[in-house]
């Protein structure tokens, strides 16, 4: 009897096992499990409270960093899709579709899952492993929003199902970050630069404020997630740096000194509204925070949530990417510089210079890139966007993303920290690598 049991026993190891490792339709698709309910039949709560709190803790954390914290986000809305894509039987994962991606961790198609929860079991441990360090208020954000979670469900379904489900996130988790610690982050961390000179050639970027360095020079050597390198989509400058009187570059210079001898009120609103600095969720997160606004107020189901995360979190990582390659590979100087040097001695711009090569503009790549793929997601619809009520600032109201992304693109200008060319050109480019990145990855079986 004891021994029948014991190969009972084993024979349920093995076959869930074998589900589990199988590898059929799991390239670019998903086992999902039948007895439980869709994702489409849950709210959207919990991905919103918890990229909510990704907002939050980027803006208390008060690191100085668009890259890095656009890799935060993209791991994060990436993570968060594959916690809920095997309850989306219409979707694939991205398992087999990004670069290098692994497969995830299967649910087994035998046992109820509740889908929220496995995304209160990922979040705690991409948050700590994508950050590493986070001062403790960070971590108790992290701590109360996972235990109320799992109380409310508990309280709503069987604790096997949730015990069941939080560690399907977990694991989902781990398998994310072991991924995202091989994209070349960790090799290019801290590593030195030295930027060429303004002696070497008078088109270069140089420091302009005390103490600063350049952000991120090696960022375009990351490993891309959808487009098939950080070149992939480059734009060059419509025209090259001249000081000749009358020339495009110039131009493009005068219009940036007389905006600031002139600015208007509405000119200035939109500048800062934009500017995205520290204390904010940063230029990424500003995307991420009109994403959730649009599935709160339209009330998707759990299921949309998930598919604009997935492809935001793709387009801010690939955008970020594939901008710094072009800004590093231009080098080109800042409004500032052009301006002191060769036109008014001792000029500043409304908004401070941010240290990095102008060429082409950061926020409007990764505008352009967001823009294009949510309207892929959510279609052409207007919203009103309240990202910065927390600090005092009015809400915006947009016909459609197009239009919020050239208006972010215009705040570089307005505010006298990018030349129109690589702002113009930076949501072009941005647009680009959106259509390609929705080319490429096919979330929607029938995409």
């Amino acid at each position: 009897m004891k021994r029948t049991i014991n190969y009972l026993v084993l024979l349920v190891f093995i076959s869930a096992l074998v589900i589990g490792c199988s590898d059929s339709d799991t390239s670019v698709g998903n086992v999902t499990a039948p007895i439980s309910p869709p994702a489409s039949s849950y709210d959207a709560k919990y991905a919103i409270d918890w990229m909510w709190l990704s907002g939050k803790i980027v803006a208390d954390e008060s690191r100085d960093n668009p890259p890095q914290a656009g890799r935060i986000y993209t791991y994060l809305c990436i993570g968060l899709y594959e916690c809920v894509v095997q309850g989306m039987p219409m979707y694939r994962s991205m398992s087999g579709q990004l670069n290098e991606m692994p497969q995830m961790p299967m649910a087994y198609p035998a046992y109820e899952y509740d889908w929220s929860s496995v995304i209160t079991g990922a979040m705690p441990i991409l948050f700590r492993g994508l950050y590493r360090v986070l001062y403790t208020p960070s971590h108790n954000m992290i701590n109360n929003m996972a235990n109320n979670q799992r109380t409310l469900k508990y309280a709503e379904k069987d604790s096997a199902v949730i015990n069941r489900s939080l560690m399907l996130g977990e694991a989902i988790a781990h398998k994310v970050l072991e991924w995202a610690n091989t994209d070349g982050f960790y090799r290019i961390y801290g590593a030195p630069y030295n930027p060429p000179t303004i002696f070497e050639n008078p088109s270069n970027w140089e420091p302009i404020n005390p103490g600063d360095t350049a952000v991120e020079p090696y960022w375009g050597t990351l490993r891309t997630l959808a487009v098939q390198s950080a070149s992939s989509n480059y734009l060059p400058p419509s025209y090259g740096f001249d000081t000749t009187v009358g020339s495009p570059f110039y131009n493009d210079q005068l219009e940036i000194k007389q905006i600031r001898e002139n600015t208007t009120q509405e000119q200035r609103d939109i500048a800062l509204f934009w500017r995205d600095k520290q204390l904010t969720l940063q230029p990424p997160g500003h995307w991420v925070s009109i994403v959730y606004q649009m599935i709160a107020k339209h009330d998707y189901k759990l299921d949309k949530a998930a598919e604009a995360f997935g492809y935001l979190g793709i387009g801010i990582g690939d955008a970020f990417i594939s901008c710094w390659y072009a800004k590093y590979f231009n080098n080109y100087l800042r409004p500032q510089s052009f301006i002191r040097r060769f036109m008014q001695p001792g000029w500043t711009p409304l908004v401070p210079t941010p240290p990095f090569p102008d060429y082409p503009s950061g926020h409007s790549t990764s505008s352009g890139t967001c823009a294009y793929l949510m309207t892929k997601v959510f279609g052409e619809i207007p919203f009103t966007d309240t990202t910065h009520l927390r600090i005092g600032m009015a809400p915006r109201s947009f016909n459609n993303f197009k239009e919020a992304a050239d208006e972010c693109s215009n705040s570089r200008v307005y505010g006298g920290i990018h030349y129109r060319n690589a702002c113009e050109n930076g949501v072009i480019m941005g647009e680009n690598i959106g259509a390609d990145i929705y080319n490429r990855v096919r979330l929607r079986k029938n995409q």
